[in-house]
């Protein structure tokens, strides 16, 4: 069988990867484990435009959230299904240097950050705002695991996906693309998250996964909000009363497993936003893929043009990846340089 594009894993990174090789009319197969848990599948699919304590607005973050959004609804309209759920969200401070670190933010740069903010009114007897807060907007959240059976159905319908394990050692390198079992390649595209260094190819990429325990909960007392209310950690309304609720942060490179400890704390952390009684009614766990400061990381071996790399999208994935999904298909495709921040040769060797 001959392709153009091998696709390793079929995560958030490899299934954005197919969507915009596709639309270059170029032939792919993507193979994937067919993991019950993974990273993709657990994450939450958070967009939050101001993020962190300082209320960071990174360079370009608007472009790239024009992008994906414009990439989701394309999607939406030509399946008819609903993956992005537009939320405001109501993001509460934890003290009150938040509170000054936003004052500082509007004076300095109010006009960019215009678009992202509004007055905030919330019930406060249900919702703790010891020190105030503002409505985010153009906020929300992508049905992560909607996304990633759409674009499994989609390849299967084109013959592109296989279950199965792409061991690095049975990629055979070729002066005119690589080989894998019955299948001959121009390019090998590895996009396996958390073991993104653990073939031959990248094991010298700096990879420090991260364990995340997020809790599905009944909060009958909160059925009528329908922000995402943000305080150190998130809920996110998925209707009739239940939320997402996460997340925990442990550094480790095994499964991941849940526990009662991972519970407990995102439970902690809930009690930060509000007392009212809640249910567990579901806990999941995964191992996210981080590399060195949670930077995206892209482009072709160094020493073999004919494998490459995808990871590292992170919990901005949903916003950051379609626009570097866009970027490396141009690269794979056409040559066309790669973001001198993102490209890992460049700030990898």
């Amino acid at each position: 069988m001959k392709i153009d594009f091998l696709i390793v894993g079929q995560g958030l990174a490899g299934s954005l990867l197919a969507w915009q090789l596709i639309d270059r009319g170029k032939r792919v197969l993507v193979v994937d484990r067919d993991e019950a848990v993974s990273s993709s599948k657990v994450a939450a699919g958070l967009v939050t435009p101001l993020a962190g304590a300082r209320f960071n607005l990174p360079d370009g973050f608007e472009e790239r959230l024009d992008f994906a959004r414009a990439f989701y609804w394309s999607l939406e309209e030509k399946f008819g299904e609903t993956l992005f759920h537009h939320r405001r969200i109501a993001r509460l401070f934890s003290r009150p240097k938040e509170q000054e670190a936003w004052a500082s933010r509007l004076e300095k740069e109010g006009e960019r950050y215009a678009r992202f903010h509004a007055p905030l009114t919330i019930d406060e007897s249900k919702i703790s705002l010891p020190y105030g807060g503002f409505e985010m907007r153009e906020g929300g959240w992508l049905d992560v695991p909607a996304f990633l059976e759409l674009t499994r159905q989609t390849l299967l319908e084109r013959a592109a996906y296989a279950i199965g394990r792409v061991r690095s050692g049975e990629v055979e390198i070729e002066e005119s693309g690589i080989r894998w079992k019955n299948i001959t390649a121009a390019k090998v595209i590895f996009c396996e998250g958390w073991r993104g260094n653990r073939n031959h190819f990248f094991d010298w990429v700096p990879m420090n996964p991260a364990a995340g325990d997020i809790l599905e909960l009944n909060i009958p007392d909160l059925a009528d909000e329908g922000r995402i209310i943000s305080k150190g950690s998130w809920l996110i309304p998925i209707g009739g009363g239940r939320f997402r609720a996460g997340s925990t942060y442990h550094h480790r490179d095994h499964e991941a497993e849940t526990n009662a400890a991972g519970a407990d704390e995102v439970l902690a952390k809930v009690r930060v936003i509000t007392r009212v009684p809640a249910t567990v009614l579901q806990h999941r766990s995964a191992i996210r893929p981080i590399i060195r400061r949670s930077q995206i990381f892209m482009g072709l071996h160094p020493a073999h043009p004919q494998v490459a790399f995808f990871n590292g999208l992170g919990s901005k994935g949903v916003v950051n990846g379609p626009w570097h999904a866009d970027r490396l298909a141009d690269h794979l495709v056409s040559g066309i340089p790669l973001p001198e921040e993102a490209d890992l040769r460049r700030n990898l060797l």
